[in-house]
């Protein structure tokens, strides 16, 4: 009789929605035999129903913060709030490392992987138990730039998180990313993002547009971007471009502007069967834009330190098209987009199956338990 596989448990920062969203790409590749937990922030837990298409358990857990974005303002970080918050979520989540690495244990966890937060990868080696990162960068790397400029705490924060983080079995290193040379044990993976498929014909009927419109996917964030001149993006109708999305203009409704279900039609799809996307540029965009071929506008981003090496990326791939910050804001992407409409179809620059890599690695370590 074959042996059953160890558990899987899956660990997900509380910051927002782009690590889950590349955390179930990985999940939804990880074989139906391998029992799966994720632990993440129980606001995530509707996200996680909605993208998940394999059997898993959902647990809260909360050990890290993310970084503090203005409301309205999802383009810049508040660093000082930022590491306020870090530090008082770090010192309540530390003093339970060894209650984590106890449940790892009762558990029957095989694995752990961590997209984001370094204290399961503490409690992992206390439990005895390979725990992974999957990052294109870490918290370290973001935070150690404003704890320079901070007070004691920040800098004790930082390098209990850089401990943390170098307790990790390895490090599945997703592009584009930046160097962390710091962090032993890397093995690069590619793109981790999830599948798309082209649903042109059918997002045109359900939207009443022709074969010569011209559909954007556009996503500037779940807090939005309240200083956007929303009449200009309107303006667009004129010229055949009609936007698509989730979330609605806080000005009321555009004509050009098409809400969709996220339930029905996943950002992959609708990548996938856009002629380009406007967006803020995080991995998950990035690297879906990258992985499906569909060129990208998008502004710069304040306090992001990973923003550099995704604007190198973004720009060395070719189809990444950067407006600045004044334009974006005013929505004078007119040029910009017809520069993208130009490119069409753009090889993606890493390979694009990073996700059925990292889940058959972990599926090998879950089925190999003693």
């Amino acid at each position: 009789m074959a042996k059953r596989a160890g558990v899987l448990a899956v660990y997900v920062t509380s910051h927002g929605y782009g690590h889950m969203n590349r955390a179930v790409a990985v999940v939804n590749e990880v074989p139906r035999d391998v029992p799966v937990v994720i632990r993440s922030s129980a606001d995530l837990f509707p996200n996680w129903r909605e993208r998940l298409t394999r059997p898993a358990d959902l647990s809260e857990h909360v050990s890290d913060a993310g970084a503090v974005n203005p409301i309205g303002g999802s383009g810049t970080t508040d660093a000082a709030a930022t590491l306020e918050r870090a530090i008082r979520v770090h010192r309540e989540a530390a003093t339970r490392v060894d209650d984590d690495a106890r449940w790892l244990r009762e558990a029957g966890v095989a694995a752990v992987l961590s997209d984001g937060p370094p204290l399961p990868l503490e409690a992992a080696a206390r439990a005895g138990v390979p725990g992974w990162l999957l990052a294109n960068f870490t918290w370290y790397d973001i935070y150690a730039p404003y704890a320079r400029r901070a007070g004691a705490d920040a800098k004790r924060l930082v390098a209990d998180y850089k401990a943390a983080y170098r307790r990790a079995a390895g490090v599945f290193r997703a592009e584009p990313a930046l160097a962390m040379a710091w962090l032993p044990r890397q093995e690069d993976v590619g793109l981790v993002a999830n599948p798309g498929r082209d649903r042109s014909k059918e997002l045109r009927s359900l939207l009443g547009l022709g074969k010569k419109e011209r559909i954007v996917y556009f996503y500037v964030g779940r807090y939005g971007q309240d200083d956007l001149d929303w009449g200009r993006l309107a303006s667009f109708a004129g010229r055949g471009v009609h936007f698509v999305g989730y979330h609605a203009a806080p000005v009321g409704e555009l004509p050009n502007l098409h809400l969709v279900s996220a339930a029905e039609w996943s950002g992959g799809d609708l990548i996938a069967s856009a002629d380009a996307v406007v967006a803020k540029a995080g991995y998950g965009t990035i690297s879906e834009t990258m992985a499906h071929g569909r060129p990208i506008l998008y502004p710069p981003r304040t306090g992001f330190a990973e923003h550099r090496a995704l604007d190198r990326a973004a720009r060395a791939w070719g189809g990444g098209v950067p407006v600045s910050t004044r334009d974006f804001a005013a929505m004078r992407i007119g040029p910009a987009l017809d520069r993208a409409f130009a490119l069409g179809r753009v090889e993606p620059p890493y390979p694009t199956d990073g996700a059925a890599r990292v889940a058959k690695n972990l599926a090998a370590m879950c089925r190999g338990r003693a």
